[in-house]
């Protein structure tokens, strides 16, 4: 894991990217899975723009984010794409906002300012 020494270290990482890139549009950030040992892996969920809820799952390197609904998670970002890791976050987290948002109504949006 180059970008973070641990899946702790990973956990807050995305806490303090999520701050940065969505300041208002993020909520409900929640670590529901982290196992800090040979087989690091992170799961998390976290609200954007009050309407949608967007897991993020770390496994060895391999990383994403999806929309969960009833019986299927629905990939929104899924990493890493050629020359990507993890730890660029922040560029990810814009790629993800900007998918996100063609997913919510333009009318909701304008109430964001987006």
């Amino acid at each position: 894991m180059p970008f973070a020494d641990s899946a702790t270290d990973l956990a807050m990482q995305l806490d303090r990217a999520l701050r940065r890139v969505f300041p208002a549009a993020a909520s409900g950030y929640l670590v529901r899975e982290l196992r800090d040992d040979d087989h690091p892996w992170v799961r998390a969920s976290f609200v954007l723009y009050e309407y949608w809820e967007i897991d993020f799952v770390y496994d060895r390197g391999a990383f994403g984010f999806s929309i969960p609904f009833r019986n299927v998670d629905v990939p929104v970002v899924r990493g890493p794409n050629e020359g990507q890791t993890i730890a660029d976050l922040d560029e990810i987290l814009e790629e993800l906002g900007a998918r996100v948002r063609l997913r919510i109504p333009d009318k909701y949006l304008a109430e964001w300012g987006v």
